[in-house]
């Protein structure tokens, strides 16, 4: 599981998400590289917000949902989006991101990272951006160039970071409990 898990790590989408726009930019396909970089933003910066809000109070006693889970929605985020690069169907596309997510959602609850709850918001964000970046791109980019290229990318950025685990997580963590925490949550509220 470890390693279904670590392929949605920070150290491997983040790096995925950066070097995809550019590549797009490169094979000058603006219109992907514009909604690329507007959905695989909104989407992170969307989990962020829901990271910040949910953790700052600390854990709860009954921790239903305390943490979404950022792997499971950057991985569907941004290897579905990445389906949705090559021309495949709506409902195939839509159904391979939904097993994405339940795959590395599964992982993170093997693992002991998260609960279910949590990995559901994680992949219900992860697929609703998918939908979006699909409806926005519109059809794969022409030429086989250009997606030859993406998958390239993928190949290396996914071989250089695989198995590196980025500290973004627990900086969000430690950021919401104890800067956002005290402005927004009552002391005897805040959990240990």
């Amino acid at each position: 599981m470890s390693f279904v898990t670590d392929l949605a790590d920070q150290s491997v989408v983040i790096p995925l998400q950066i070097m995809v726009f550019v590549t797009f930019l490169l094979f000058r396909s603006w219109r992907f590289a514009l909604v690329w970089g507007l959905v695989t933003c909104g989407g992170s910066g969307l989990i962020l917000m829901l990271k910040l809000w949910f953790e700052a109070c600390g854990l709860p006693p009954d921790r239903v949902l305390y943490s979404p889970s950022g792997h499971t929605m950057a991985g569907t985020m941004v290897y579905g989006c990445l389906l949705a690069v090559l021309p495949v169907r709506r409902s195939i596309l839509m159904g391979v991101t939904v097993a994405i997510a339940c795959v590395l959602g599964l992982s993170r609850v093997v693992l002991g990272c998260h609960t279910v709850t949590e990995v559901i918001v994680g992949g219900v964000v992860g697929v609703a951006v998918v939908g979006v970046f699909y409806r926005l791109a519109g059809p794969p980019p022409g030429g086989g160039r250009t997606v030859l290229g993406v998958l390239a990318v993928v190949a290396g950025i996914v071989a250089l970071f695989h198995g590196y685990h980025s500290t973004v997580e627990y900086h969000i963590q430690q950021f919401s409990r104890f800067d956002l925490g005290p402005l927004f949550c009552r002391s005897d509220v805040r959990g240990a």
